[in-house]
């Protein structure tokens, strides 16, 4: 399916999506593309829906319908992510047998404000097109998960703002992520040594010393304790 531009949606609509999303009916309760609920950004290239694979693919089909700076403009346009997520809630969501769709936690699915950093990082479809936006490949092991699942790893890895540093995305991925299966390597998603979450803490350590940015990822690989050697071959 294709859309011929992006919406977002107004007040009326927004108080629609929060009470109607998980509806089986969703459709016939809100029209996303009727004015009375939602209005047209403009310049906006055409948007292809599809069954996506993994969370990178849906991420650069909305990028390249919505483009890198008008992104960046949109970011705390909540109707604009919410309309997005009621467009796409089959790719986002799995259903329950009585045919409603399983959300999940608030923020997985309502945008909070951008500033919101804690609550931001969970949104299912702003979340994964801005980490493309801002880091490029350098987010591929943050984006190869479907799209229903907000892997554990990208908590870790996102949960500070600090950590959006194309620097410090490149050692995860490095550490984590396998090119050669487009997938995490084994027990990346995991609590025990050598994991994400072993690295966040590691983090702040390594920059009481070190400027962790300004260093080769070379350098930073061999300062990494021996726990995270499983990772670094």
């Amino acid at each position: 399916m294709k859309l011929d531009n992006l919406r977002a949606f107004n007040t009326t609509g927004l108080h629609h999506f929060e009470q109607r999303l998980a509806d089986s009916d969703a459709v016939e309760r809100l029209d996303a593309f009727a004015n009375a609920y939602s209005s047209a950004l403009e310049d906006t290239a055409p948007l292809e829906i599809r069954d996506f694979a993994t969370a990178g693919e849906l991420a650069e089909a909305v990028l390249h319908s919505l483009g890198k700076e008008r992104l960046f403009q949109n970011l705390d346009n909540i109707g604009l992510w919410a309309w997005l997520t009621f467009v796409l809630r089959e790719q986002l969501f799995k259903r329950k047998p009585d045919g409603t769709l399983k959300l999940g936690e608030y923020h997985r699915w309502y945008p909070s404000a951008a500033n919101d950093w804690q609550k931001g990082q969970r949104h299912l479809v702003r979340m994964p097109v801005f980490l493309l936006a801002a880091l490029g490949e350098n987010a591929d092991h943050l984006l190869c998960s479907p799209p229903h699942i907000l892997p554990e790893i990208r908590e870790q890895m996102t949960g500070q703002y600090d950590m959006m540093t194309p620097a410090f995305q490149k050692l995860a991925r490095k550490l984590y992520y396998d090119p050669a299966t487009r997938s995490l390597k084994r027990g990346a998603g995991g609590k025990d040594a050598g994991s994400p979450r072993r690295l966040r803490t590691l983090r702040r350590q390594l920059e009481v010393t070190w400027q962790v940015d300004d260093l080769p990822l070379e350098r930073i690989l061999a300062k990494l304790p021996r726990e995270f050697d499983r990772y670094n071959r």
